[in-house]
């Protein structure tokens, strides 16, 4: 006996809903949530972990594009919307990233995907997507960013300790030898090594060499300069060797008052020099 029209039907309707409980057994196991937003009436239907994904239930997120809006973060909101619009207008697929509101009150990363489907018109009629939550992810590219933001750092600070070195030739004469460009950076870690150098050997000269300066400009000069006038505070004197001829018209053609550093031609030349003061 063949079954009829009715038995066929609930057959159908059985084996659809089947289907409807295994796909969405399928998104919560990877912990999506789906949407089916119907534009025109403003319907949606969610499947999905939404409490796993954003704390909220499927009947907490029936307002819509409104409400989905009011719940980005102010930072992200602009950038979320023109992509949607955007998407919605030319009919793309669209892949964005934005910061969401959880039901704690604590804002979660979200990275959603959708595309668009159109009515006969060609206008956007139904709107279909996913949103994974990507928190943990973007914790951990904060982590890593901030791991490398240290390890950049502490090679930096080595790289300066390194290429800014204080060396005691005699109980009461240092050499800073410096080598390279200088910038505002180094200029105060040249003033750092040079004051705490002096002070802790008790030096009467430091001598400050610019034979590997690559540059003399008024930064390098205002840089000696200060240097100079910080050490005499502390009783020392300060030498200025290794000025080369293009070094020396640099200094003149900037005007610099050189008269408060003694200078020597050589680094041997100031060497000798400040063994002679004893």
């Amino acid at each position: 006996m063949q079954p009829d029209a009715t038995e066929r039907e609930a057959a159908l309707v059985a084996e659809l809903e089947s289907l409807r409980q295994r796909y969405d057994m399928l998104i919560r196991a990877i912990g999506l949530m789906v949407y089916d937003y119907h534009i025109p009436t403003g319907a949606i239907r969610w499947s999905g972990e939404t409490n796993l994904v954003c704390g909220r239930s499927y009947e907490e997120l029936e307002g819509g594009i409104a409400q989905w809006e009011a719940l980005l973060h102010p930072e992200d909101r602009p950038e979320a919307m023109r992509a949607l619009e955007t998407a919605m207008a030319d009919m793309q697929r669209y892949d964005v990233e934005y910061r969401f509101l959880h039901k704690d009150g604590s804002y979660i990363w979200i990275f959603e995907h959708g595309y668009f489907i159109a009515d006969p018109d060609g206008r956007a009629e139904h709107m279909f997507g996913m949103l994974q939550n990507i928190t943990a992810l973007k914790d951990a590219q904060s982590q890593q960013l901030r791991m490398q933001a240290e390890i950049i750092d502490a090679q930096m600070m080595a790289l300066n300790e390194l290429s800014t070195p204080l060396m005691p030739i005699s109980d009461g004469t240092v050499v800073l030898p410096l080598i390279g460009s200088i910038d505002s950076r180094r200029a105060q870690q040249i003033m750092e090594t040079l004051l705490e150098g002096v002070a802790e050997r008790n030096a009467h000269v430091a001598i400050i060499d610019i034979t590997g300066v690559a540059v003399v400009d008024t930064q390098v000069a205002n840089t000696l300069i200060q240097a100079a006038q910080a050490v005499r505070l502390l009783g020392a004197r300060v030498m200025l060797t290794g000025i080369r001829p293009e070094v020396a018209q640099t200094l003149i053609g900037l005007g610099v008052d050189l008269s408060v550093i003694d200078t020597k031609a050589s680094l041997q030349d100031g060497i000798a020099a400040a063994l002679d003061l004893g």
